[in-house]
């Protein structure tokens, strides 16, 4: 008895706080870190949660940038490009992006960061970028969430 209300207690617990963390899940009307934290199954029961989001990345990218015209120099197309010519896109995997998205999510200060640029983050990442302009990167889109 004691096992169930600890379960029902930790259920509760968990509907309680994603009530309060709704308003933080969006920036500038793009699903964040925060959303995609949410996303995790904490039972550990297996969940396409994130892979389904990944998987219609592209439209939702498509949406950001007709309500945000000015974030086309965000993107990662040309990345894109680099990696579907060079043929390394046959070796990334859907584990391999949710690993580096849930990775770049550890820290705390980019849970602010839309989702479909933790993902471009990832693709530069992959294209090769340097550090240094993984860093600029990461501070031109911190800057467009905070306009």
């Amino acid at each position: 008895m004691k096992k169930v209300s600890k379960y029902i207690f930790t259920i509760c617990l968990l509907l309680f706080s994603a009530s309060f963390a709704q308003s933080q899940r969006y920036t500038k009307g793009a699903e964040n870190g925060y959303s995609w934290s949410a996303m995790s199954n904490p039972l550990g029961i297996y969940d396409d949660s994130k892979y389904n989001y990944l998987s219609e990345i592209l439209e939702r990218y498509k949406l950001l940038k007709q309500s945000f015209p000015e974030v086309e120099h965000l993107g990662c197309g040309d990345e894109l490009n680099d990696l579907l010519k060079s043929g390394e896109s046959d070796n990334i995997s859907l584990d391999d992006m949710v690993r580096g998205i849930d990775m770049f999510y550890n820290l705390t200060e980019n849970l602010a960061i839309p989702i479909i640029f933790a993902y471009c983050y990832q693709i530069k990442e992959l294209a090769g970028a340097s550090q240094d302009e993984l860093n600029n990167y990461r501070k031109e889109v911190i800057a467009f969430c905070n306009e």
